[in-house]
């Protein structure tokens, strides 16, 4: 009788897996089905007589930031499906803490200088670099991506981070002029650079938990507030972008023009769910 019900068990398991991951390939199907649509519209729009064109500047851009969106959908999908970059992470963070930290900060410090600095008309290159650089934030955003399923905030930390970016970038775009009166981005990456440096020394010195959640709060708070002002700048950056764009006289750099902004987009999600993690934790 026991055997039976331990089979019924076994099998209810391999069922409810089976759907699991059913569920995962179908959203992958659809990921992947939008960005082929995506790519489309990028051949369609971006290139002119098969050379890249300043028409649809800020279209363009934004189908190039929706595609970043979904190679990370599909980079966490293959994690849940295949679970490959976990033990990565894991060995990862068994390691020397300070390695783990510095070298995919020099590794994405290094292939943004190389999309900033190479020839945009070397569009395979330039699209290589982009792809490789949204890929390996993507890994790194799947420790985050756990935080926020184990207090069931990443659906909210995500429809915020796309409320934030339309209402910033509106606000970016047409209000820039008025609002950014002086180049705050050099001040704003002073900010950010002196909160890793707190970052750190919280990490090494800090023991206390209670302390310790409520000073990684702090930062993320800060760090939100930094990167929706950087939002903001990148936003009015894009129309002067846009209106310098002349075909035959700049060659437009989509993918860096559009990982400006995803970046930023990307670590604003990364705060919110650390914030809004953290106060569900405490409503507990």
């Amino acid at each position: 009788m026991s055997t039976s019900k331990n089979s019924n068990n076994d099998f209810n398991k391999k069922i409810t897996n089976s759907i699991s991951n059913s569920n995962v390939l179908l959203k992958m199907f659809c990921c992947l089905t939008i960005m082929v649509l995506i790519c489309i519209l990028i051949g369609n729009y971006a290139f002119k007589n098969g050379i890249l064109t300043c028409d649809h500047y800020v279209f363009n851009t934004y189908l190039y930031i929706i595609l970043s969106i979904l190679l990370v959908f599909i980079v966490v999908l293959l994690n849940d499906y295949t679970g490959f970059f976990n033990s990565f992470l894991v060995s990862m963070s068994q390691g020397n803490i300070f390695i783990v930290m510095i070298i995919p900060l020099l590794l994405l410090i290094g292939l943004t200088h190389a999309l900033q600095s190479i020839d945009p008309i070397n569009i395979f290159a330039s699209n290589i670099i982009w792809l490789l650089l949204i890929v390996i934030l993507s890994i790194f955003i799947i420790p985050i991506i756990w935080l926020g399923r184990l207090t069931n905030v990443v659906g909210l930390a995500g429809i915020l981070t796309v409320l934030i970016t339309l209402i910033v970038g509106i606000a970016g775009y047409y209000y820039g002029d008025k609002i950014v009166t002086f180049d705050w981005d050099k001040y704003l990456n002073y900010a950010l650079i002196a909160l890793i440096i707190v970052s750190l020394i919280g990490i090494f010195f800090i023991k206390d938990g209670n302390t310790f959640s409520l000073f990684f709060l702090l930062i993320s708070i800060i760090s939100l507030a930094i990167f929706v002002l950087l939002l903001l700048s990148n936003h009015k950056k894009l129309k002067e972008n846009s209106d310098k764009c002349i075909d035959g006289k700049v060659v437009p750099n989509y993918p860096y023009e559009s990982f400006g902004i995803f970046i930023k987009m990307l670590n604003v999600f990364k705060d919110l769910i650390r914030i809004l993690g953290y106060s569900k934790l405490r409503r507990r």
